[in-house]
């Protein structure tokens, strides 16, 4: 019996969706061939994709199947949301990242429930934010990114805390010794929910600031320097 051109009688799709890190075998068998027609991809990646052929031939002719592989991701975690404590009139910016293909969506739960959004509480690609936090805004947070392959959680609790000032875990120095002629900086940091407007007395006589007192408001704490003359 003579030979004859390969038929192409097993062969993979025309289009096979492919997930991230699954391992790939394509197909392709042909009528007279007796060499392996299996093609293996381990370990499946976005560069993996594209067009593949499998060519039978012998002193006859040859016959060639084609087909793409095409990747998809379940969503994945890039940025997670974390525990938060914040005082009241203050705002949170949460943001929660993640990667897949197609690319994810997200859509935010609070106690469970889909958060409802008002003037105060915004959604922008993902991040939410709340604007002067008060303490019911208090609540176990989830943001959900989530593709037509899967989604993934990221939970975390947002505390909004009130409380009157407070010097007992940032006590001010009860005494100061500095040289004469030099410049001193006293500070003045309670914990304080929301912060606290604070103002500097020498003894009974409120501070003034001349050329020689400066107070500054640096990141919620306030600072007395005294310049020498």
């Amino acid at each position: 019996m003579g030979e004859y051109e390969p038929k192409i009688e097993v062969q993979f799709p025309e289009t096979l969706p492919a997930a991230k890190g699954s391992t790939v075998k394509l197909e392709c068998f042909a009528l007279g061939k007796k060499s392996n027609g299996v093609l293996e991809i381990p370990n499946f990646q976005q560069e993996d994709a594209g067009s593949y052929e499998c060519i039978a031939e012998n002193s006859r002719g040859k016959n060639v199947a084609r087909g793409r592989l095409t990747y998809y991701a379940k969503p994945h975690w890039v940025q997670l949301i974390k525990d938060v404590e914040i005082a009241v009139e203050d705002s949170l910016y949460w943001e929660c990242r993640a990667s897949g293909k197609p690319k994810p969506s997200y859509r935010w739960l609070k106690n469970g429930e889909a958060l409802v959004l008002e003037e105060r509480t915004q959604i922008e690609n993902g991040a939410l934010t709340i604007s002067n936090l008060n303490v019911t805004d208090s609540g176990m947070f989830q943001c959900i990114a989530e593709n037509k392959h899967g989604l993934v959680y990221s939970s975390a609790e947002l505390k909004v805390v009130a409380s009157a000032p407070d010097f007992s875990k940032t006590p001010m120095n009860k005494l100061i010794q500095v040289q004469v002629g030099s410049e001193v900086s006293l500070d003045c940091k309670p914990r304080a929910s929301p912060r606290a407007l604070s103002s500097w007395k020498k003894g009974d006589v409120p501070v003034q600031e001349t050329e020689r007192y400066s107070v500054v408001q640096k990141g919620g704490d306030l600072f007395a320097s005294h310049f020498p003359s």
